[in-house]
C-alpha cells in the first residue's frame, strides 16, 4: 500500500501557514490570562497579595485558589494515595515546586495581565526541599505532612517481593526457576552490576500549550456553535493529543455534564506524550471563563513549558545481570525508583511499562523486577515517548555491552547468543507480555551491515595503536522491543457517503504531525476505491466525534484498523446501492475515482453523487468494537561515535536505524518517524537533561541551558525496515513513532563508552556530554595510578 508523500498536512506546517491554537481569531471581550508562578520549589503559602494587582490597568480579575473554588485534580492513571496528593489546580497551603500555578491574572491584553502578574505579592515560609528520588523515599522531608510519606509505590521487599517470571526454555538450560526470594544471578559464572540514571527530559513541542475557552452563550447561533449539543456550556480549543478525554475532566471539575463542553484542536505543533492529558492550567482558564462570562485565552511561553509541563523518564535502575561462561544471561535482578514528581501523575503507569519490558527482546530465564516511586519538588513526570521503555532498555543494553567486556567477549556476539530467533516467536516473556512475531536476529545483522561494524573497528584499533587520543572511536548497538497499540483507550471510525460523493471519515485519534488526515484518505481510498482526494477527515472534535488518545504508537494499528474495517463494510454498503442502479449483482460492481460500474463495462458508469442521491437514508459504515491486539515493533540501532579523550566532546559519525514496524502502510512516512524518533533518542543520549539545584532552582529554563541538536549535530541517518506483517490487527502493522527513542540513547551510549573502555572507562550515565565524558576518563586515569 506504500505510495509517495502526501504534502496536504505537511506544507502548510513546513511553510508557517498552519493555524495553531495562538492563531485563531481572539474572540470579541477575550481576555488575556497570564498565572503568577512560585519561584519556591517547597514551602508553606502563607499568602497571596492580589490588592495590587487588581487596580492596574486593564485587569478585570485575579484569582487564587479560594476564588477559582476548584476540587484538587486527579487524572485517571494517578495514584494519589486516596487524594492526599492530588493536586490543587492553583496552590493552597503549600507549594511543591518551582513553577507551579498560584494565582492567574485576567487582562485585556497580555501586556497588562504581565505587569500585573508582577504586582501579585506571594509570601512562602520556605521549607527544605528533596530532588533525588531514593532522599525523598527516606521520608525526611515530606511534601505532604498528612500522608505521612512521600513514597507513592513501596520498593517492593526482596524476600518474595517483586515481579518474578516465569521459566522460559534455552537450548541447553543453564539455571532453573528462580523461587521467590531467591537471586536471580545465583550460579552465574559473571555478575555484572551498575547503576544506570535515566534523567528527566521535556517533550519540548514546537508549539507551546494554549488554549482558548469561551462561554458557549456567546457564539451560540453561530457556524462556531454548529455541532455542538444542546446543552453546551462551554467551548474549548486547545492544544493536546486528542479531545477525548478532556470532557470528562472538565465535567469533574466545573460540576457541568460531558456534554456541555466542547474540546477542539486545530493544528497542533507537536505532542510526543507531554500532551496526553490536560494541563492544569487549562481548567484554570476554562474555570476563569465559566466565572467572568467571557472568553479567556492563555498562551504558555517557552519558559514557562520548561518549568511547568510534565517531564518524561527520571528513573534510575539498579540492574544486575549474570552470565555464563560463554555470555548467556543467567538471571537479572533490578531495583527501579521512578521520580514522580511534585504531583503523581503517570508514574505508576510508567513503572509498570518499565517492568513488563524489562527482558526486551532476550531469553531471561529468571527475573526478578522490584520498583518504587516517590515524589520529589519537581515538575510532575508523565509520558514521553516510550513512557517507561526506554528507561529499562537502556539499562538493559548497558549491562548486557558492560557484562561482555567484564567476560572479554564482544557485546555484538553476546547479544547474538541471546536475542530471541524468528522460530521462537511469538514469546511469552513472564512479565505480562508475548511478542507477537519478526526475526531480531536480521535485525541485529541488517544494522551491523549498514553501520559496516568491522571498517570502524578497524579505524578504532589503528588510533588506539597510535595512542591518538583525540580521535578514538566506538562502536554501539541498541536492540530494544516495544509494547505499541495496547488498545487500553477505545478509538472509533465511522465512514460516510456524502451527498456531493466524498467520504467522511469520523474518528477519534487526533494528529499533531504524523499525517493522520493522509493516512486515513489512503487506506479509505484503497479499501473503498474513491479517490484519496475525496476523503475528508473529521478527527478533533468532542462533540461530533470519539475515540481515544494519540500515543503509545497506537493509532495506526488501532485506529487505521477500525478504519479498514469500517471501509470495506462502506465498499459492500455502496456496492449494494451502485447494484439497483446499475441492474447488477453487488458482487460485479467495481468502484473507481470516478465511480462505480459493471466489471468488464467501465462504458456504464454511475457517479459517487448518483450512489449517494440514490440512498437519501445515507450510506455509512461503523467499527467501535476493539479488535486489535498488543503489537511488539522491534529492531536494533547502531551508531559510530568520535570521542576526544582531552576535551570530552563526542561526535556522532555514523546512526543506522533498522525497525520492523510490521505491514508498512506508507513508507515515506515510516522513514520520517524513523528519522524523528531516532533524532529524539540520540537527544537524550547526547544532550538533553533537565536540571535542579539541591534547593529545587530549574537550572535548564531555556534552549540556552537544556540543548537539543540542530542540523549539524546529526549525521545522516541510515534506515533499513523489515516489514514482518503481525497477526494481531486488520492491517498486519506495528507501531513505529517511538522505537527511535527506546533504542537510539543505549546505542549511542554504547559506542561512547566502546571508544573509552581501553582507557578504563566502564560506564558514563546519559547525557555523555564532554563534561560527563571528561570526569569519566579522569577518574579511570585516577584509578589507574
Amino acid at each position: 500500500m506504500s505510495t509517495a508523500r502526501l504534502a496536504s498536512e505537511d506544507l502548510p506546517m513546513l511553510r508557517g501557514t498552519a493555524t495553531f491554537t495562538a492563531d485563531l481569531p481572539i474572540p470579541d471581550g477575550c481576555l488575556h490570562a497570564v498565572f503568577v508562578r512560585s519561584n519556591v520549589a517547597h514551602g508553606e503559602l502563607r499568602s497571596v497579595d492580589l490588592s495590587e494587582a487588581e487596580r492596574a490597568p486593564g485587569v478585570l480579575a485575579v484569582l487564587d485558589a479560594p476564588a477559582l473554588g476548584l476540587a484538587p485534580l486527579e487524572y485517571y492513571r494517578a495514584t494519589t494515595m486516596g487524594g492526599q496528593m492530588a493536586r490543587p489546580l492553583l496552590a493552597q497551603d503549600r507549594v511543591r515546586f518551582v513553577g507551579e500555578p498560584v494565582a492567574v491574572v485576567l487582562a485585556d491584553t497580555p501586556a497588562h495581565a504581565l505587569d500585573a502578574a508582577e504586582l501579585v505579592a506571594v509570601e512562602i515560609d520556605e521549607l527544605p526541599a528533596v530532588i533525588d528520588v531514593e532522599q525523598a523515599a527516606a521520608d525526611q522531608v515530606l511534601l505532604y505532612p498528612d500522608a505521612g510519606t512521600n513514597v507513592v509505590r513501596p520498593l517492593d521487599p526482596p524476600d518474595g517481593g517483586g515481579f518474578l517470571s516465569a521459566p522460559s526454555e534455552l537450548d541447553d538450560p543453564a539455571a532453573p526457576a528462580a523461587e521467590p526470594g531467591e537471586d536471580p544471578c545465583a550460579g552465574a559464572h559473571c555478575v555484572m552490576e551498575l547503576t544506570c540514571e535515566n534523567d528527566r527530559v521535556t517533550s519540548l513541542p514546537i508549539e507551546p500549550c494554549a488554549i482558548v475557552a469561551t462561554p458557549f452563550d456567546l457564539i451560540r447561533g453561530t457556524p462556531l456553535a454548529q455541532g455542538a449539543a444542546p446543552d453546551c456550556e462551554l467551548d474549548i480549543w486547545s492544544t493536546g493529543q486528542g479531545v477525548h478525554s478532556a470532557p470528562y475532566l472538565y465535567r469533574r471539575l466545573l460540576g457541568v455534564p460531558v456534554s456541555a463542553v466542547r474540546v477542539r484542536e486545530p493544528d497542533v505543533g507537536g505532542g510526543f506524550g507531554g500532551r496526553g492529558d490536560p494541563m492544569p492550567e487549562f481548567f484554570v482558564v476554562a474555570r476563569a471563563a465559566q466565572l467572568l462570562e467571557l472568553p479567556v485565552r492563555w498562551v504558555q511561553s517557552r519558559q514557562e513549558q520548561f518549568v511547568s509541563m510534565p517531564y518524561g523518564r527520571g528513573q534510575r535502575h539498579r540492574i544486575r545481570m549474570g552470565f555464563d561462561a560463554e555470555g548467556r544471561i543467567i538471571g537479572i535482578d533490578v531495583m527501579m525508583w521512578c521520580d514522580a514528581g511534585a504531583y503523581p501523575h503517570m508514574a505508576p503507569m510508567l513503572t509498570e511499562a518499565s517492568y513488563r519490558q524489562s527482558t526486551g527482546l532476550y531469553r531471561v530465564p529468571r527475573l526478578r523486577y522490584r520498583f518504587g516511586s516517590a515524589v520529589t519538588n519537581a515538575p510532575p513526570t508523565g509520558a514521553y515517548r516510550g513512557a517507561g521503555q526506554p528507561e529499562v532498555n537502556a539499562a538493559l543494553e548497558r549491562a548486557i555491552d558492560a557484562g561482555a567486556r567484564k567476560l572479554g567477549l564482544d557485546p555484538a556476539e553476546v547479544r547474538r547468543g541471546n536475542l530471541l530467533r524468528a522460530d521462537e516467536l511469538p514469546y511469552d516473556t513472564g512479565t505480562g507480555i508475548t511478542i507477537d512475531s519478526g526475526d531480531p536476529h536480521r535485525a541485529f545483522d541488517t544494522a551491523q551491515q549498514l553501520i559496516d561494524a568491522s571498517r570502524w573497528q578497524a579505524l578504532a584499533a589503528e588510533r588506539r595503536i597510535a595512542g591518538d587520543r583525540s580521535a578514538l572511536i566506538g562502536i554501539g548497538y541498541g536492540c530494544y522491543s516495544q509494547t505499541a497499540g495496547s488498545g487500553d483507550d477505545p478509538d472509533y471510525a465511522s465512514l460516510e457517503l456524502g451527498a456531493d460523493g466524498s467520504v467522511l471519515v469520523t474518528c477519534g485519534s487526533h494528529g499533531h504531525g504524523q499525517g493522520h488526515h493522509s493516512l486515513w484518505a489512503q487506506i479509505t481510498s484503497a479499501r473503498v476505491g474513491i479517490a484519496p482526494g475525496a476523503v475528508r477527515v473529521n478527527d478533533a472534535d468532542s462533540a461530533t466525534s470519539f475515540g481515544g488518545v494519540t500515543g503509545g504508537s497506537r493509532t495506526a494499528s488501532v485506529l487505521g484498523s477500525q478504519i479498514a474495517e469500517a471501509a470495506t463494510e462502506l465498499r459492500s454498503r455502496i456496492c449494494e446501492v451502485a447494484g439497483e442502479l446499475l441492474e447488477a449483482s453487488p458482487d460485479d460492481i467495481s468502484l473507481t475515482p470516478d465511480g462505480a460500474h459493471v466489471a468488464g463495462v467501465p462504458s456504464r458508469l454511475t457517479s459517487w453523487t448518483d450512489i449517494a442521491a440514490a440512498a437519501p437514508e445515507g450510506i455509512s459504515a461503523t467499527a467501535a468494537e476493539q479488535r486489535s491486539g498488543p503489537t511488539h515493533p522491534y529492531g536494533t540501532h547502531a551508531a559510530a561515535v568520535e570521542v576526544d579523550a582531552e576535551t570530552g566532546r563526542v561526535t556522532l559519525l555514523a546512526f543506522v536505524a533498522v525497525d520492523d514496524c510490521g505491514r508498512m502502510l506508507h513508507e515515506a512516512s515510516v522513514e520520517g518517524q524513523q528519522h524523528g524518533g531516532a533524532v529524539a533518542g540520540i537527544s537524550q543520549a547526547l544532550m538533553e537533561a533537565g536540571q535542579w539545584d539541591a534547593d529545587g532552582t530549574p537550572r535548564t529554563t531555556t534552549l540556552v541551558d537544556y540543548l537539543i541538536p540542530a542540523a549539524a549535530d546529526v549525521p545522516p541517518i541510515d534506515t533499513a525496515r523489515l516489514a514482518i506483517p503481525t497477526d494481531r490487527n486488520e492491517l498486519g502493522t506495528r507501531g513505529i513513532g517511538e522505537n527511535g527513542a527506546i533504542a537510539a540513547p543505549p546505542a549511542v551510549q554504547n559506542a561512547v563508552i566502546d571508544a573509552l573502555a581501553h582507557l578504563g572507562v566502564t560506564h558514563i550515565d546519559i547525557p555523555v556530554t564532554p563534561q560527563r565524558v571528561w570526569e569519566a576518563v579522569s577518574a579511570a586515569e585516577a584509578s589507574a595510578g
